[in-house]
């Protein structure tokens, strides 16, 4: 892989970040002053944030209507503009959300695979139940050495999602990357705030490099891990867990960290981070849907600059034992500054990074390839990127 990385990350003219005007870790250290300045409405009874759902339709905000792709907003009105389980998921009964499944429209239908069925995975390095999980199994005859496999950490704000929310981008996954992917179904807040699904990735993790070669026939040497969103933000949590863990010395090395939409710090405001400003409004993940997430996964403040919360605040000599990593943002997104920030950090200390912006869309890219020619690049790029890691 090569890094894409100047020094200086700009969108158009617009410098996200620029290390010689302030450091990362002084960066950090002034994002920690805005924690409590954004204010946070209070968890209701049912786990929704006050304030009520407005009349239907849903408009697209002003000051970030003339930014999406045109597709997307015809896409938008047609078809989102009046639900609020996605537009206003935050001030929706938590239950009532969890109900309707919370699948994001416009994903593809499932590649033909040779096989797909559930597991449970037990403990060994963590408490808890087992941890269910789907195996995807492509149809392809199986190489030498066995399958190799892509660990995949589902979105939702850690919050809602199971391993059902993505299965079309896993199924693609195992088609086009010829890989096993495993999708797992980590405990969700706020029944089991954090750190819950870190500990669930984490094992999940070892579970696949240590016993997936016997129970499913993986190749524990050609093993990646990945996710989107909240489960971008675990992925890399378990990078950090793995390298800096004494199991790391005995056990085959990550090949690849693959980033989509991640959550890399939860002191995130509008007055830390440029696109949680300029995108404070967006449609699908709007920084107050964001906060409310972050008020039910991490409930005890001192918890929010923890790295196994927020992984941009791992040190640098941690940052610098991480695997090549690829990072696909999309361009309207409050978590865009986050995701290249994070990409950032790991390039400075010596890591191979890929980083794509997504134009004109909004969080939800990569779950809407059945319309938006973005959600299908994005698609073709990180399967590519799975599949020449384990060359």
């Amino acid at each position: 892989m090569t890094n894409r990385w100047s020094r200086e990350i700009k969108l158009g003219d617009q410098i996200i970040y620029n290390p010689q005007e302030v450091d990362i870790l002084q960066f950090l250290s002034l994002s920690t002053l805005f924690i409590f300045t954004y204010v946070m409405p209070a968890i209701q009874a049912d786990f929704s944030f006050p304030g009520g759902v407005p009349q239907t339709p849903f408009p697209l905000h002003p000051s970030v209507v003339d930014k999406l792709d045109p597709v997307y907003k015809t896409f938008y009105q047609d078809s989102l503009s009046s639900l609020a389980a996605i537009c206003y998921t935050h001030r929706v009964p938590l239950a009532e959300i969890r109900a309707g499944g919370n699948v994001i429209p416009g994903q593809t239908p499932l590649s033909p695979l040779k096989e797909t069925f559930d597991i449970k995975i037990p403990r060994k390095y963590t408490t808890g139940d087992e941890i269910l999980s789907r195996v995807f199994v492509p149809d392809f005859p199986v190489p030498e050495g066995g399958f190799p496999c892509f660990l995949w950490y589902h979105g939702g704000g850690h919050v809602l999602g199971n391993i059902g929310t993505e299965n079309s981008y896993c199924s693609h996954i195992a088609e086009l990357a010829q890989c096993i992917v495993i999708s797992v179904d980590y405990r969700l807040a706020p029944e089991h705030p954090f750190p819950a699904a870190p500990d669930d990735a984490y094992e999940s993790f070892l579970w696949t490099l240590e016993q997936a070669p016997e129970k499913l026939g993986v190749n524990p040497e050609k093993v990646s891990v990945g996710g989107s969103s909240a489960g971008g933000n675990l992925a890399a949590v378990v990078c950090h867990k793995y390298v800096n863990s004494d199991v790391s010395k005995t056990l085959p090395s990550i090949k690849l960290q693959l980033l989509v939409v991640p959550v890399t710090d939860c002191t995130a405001s509008p007055e830390t981070y440029e696109s949680w400003k300029e995108f404070e409004l967006t449609p699908q993940l709007p920084a107050e849907k964001m906060l409310w997430y972050r008020a039910l996964y991490v409930p005890n403040e001192e918890d929010l600059t923890n790295p196994e919360a927020s992984p941009l605040f791992y040190d640098d000599a941690s940052f610098k034992k991480n695997p090549p990593a690829f990072v696909a943002v999309a361009e309207c997104d409050v978590l865009k500054s986050e995701g290249l920030i994070y990409g950032e950090k790991l390039a400075k200390n010596g890591v191979d990074v890929v980083a794509n912006i997504y134009k004109g869309c909004p969080h939800p890219v990569m779950v809407m390839d059945a319309v938006l020619e973005q959600g299908r690049e994005l698609l073709k790029d990180t399967s590519r990127a799975i599949k020449r890691s384990f060359e």
